[in-house]
């Protein structure tokens, strides 16, 4: 089933704000990402039982401190602190680096050099291999609210067919686009995920885990975003879920 607007759900006025902001940034020459999300359920015949797309607008300060990390080629600084002024990355197991041991203090985290960014069982990236839980697209169970220092899910559900587990598939390959006449890139990443857990399992939040180099401390996972629903998405018994993350950049010339 084809996604179309009657699926989109994000709110008129911000979606007005939204594409406002785009086009000045695009006039002013500026760099805005587009993001967005979608949720869609199949039953066990293959029928879409639920679909929508909204925006993905809750990236957090992991993200922010790479992305400023990267552009800026500087190196991480902030000694055990995750807060704002330091230019940090906390793991999903909650360390924070650098740390007073100096582990990737000075030095830009990143991806392995040479890495192949579709080789899924890299130890960087956002792909993953079928059944991995710590990087590519997760859901969880939690619906607290979204924060800016998040930087795990409330209550990611894990791999399996047990109770309260799902089968994660391996991630799609990046799917990179280019239309021309907005001059546009557009990155697409797909992760379906699978219920035989032997009883229907709500979806309440969806993150985007990727794995970090560091210098000394080798490779962390790190949540760049994490979106709450809405409304819980409820995957039926041998149902499937199919969540699709739209990257986009629009270029000025």
């Amino acid at each position: 089933m084809e996604m179309t607007e009657r699926f989109y759900i994000e709110d008129p006025k911000l979606e007005t704000k939204y594409r406002r902001f785009e086009k000045l940034g695009t006039e002013l020459k500026l760099p805005v990402f587009k993001t967005f999300l979608e949720m869609e359920v199949l039953d066990r015949d293959g029928k879409t039982i639920h679909a929508h797309k909204q925006r993905s607008h809750s990236w957090n300060r992991n993200a922010y401190n790479f992305l400023f990390s990267q552009m800026a080629a500087y190196g991480l600084t902030g000694t055990n602190l995750f807060e704002a002024g330091a230019i940090s990355l906390k793991w999903t197991n909650g360390n924070i680096y650098p740390n007073s041991s100096g582990w990737a203090l000075n030095q830009v985290a990143g991806l392995d050099e040479g890495v192949n960014v579709n080789d899924r069982s890299t130890n960087t990236g956002f792909l993953a291999t079928a059944g991995a839980t710590d990087k590519g697209i997760i859901v969880g169970t939690n619906n607290f609210p979204e924060s800016f220092d998040g930087y795990v899910l409330g209550a990611p559900i894990g791999n399996g067919s047990g109770a309260g587990q799902m089968d994660y598939a391996q991630s799609d390959l990046h799917s990179i686009t280019y239309d021309a006449p907005t001059k546009t890139f557009t990155d697409t990443l797909i992760r379906y995920i699978n219920n035989n857990s032997g009883a229907d399992i709500g979806v309440n939040e969806v993150a985007l885990y990727g794995k970090v180099k560091f210098t000394s401390a080798g490779t962390g996972t790190i949540m760049f975003s994490r979106d709450l629903l809405a409304s819980t998405v409820t995957v039926p018994n041998t149902g499937q879920l199919k969540v699709t993350y739209t990257i986009q950049l629009a270029y000025p010339a």
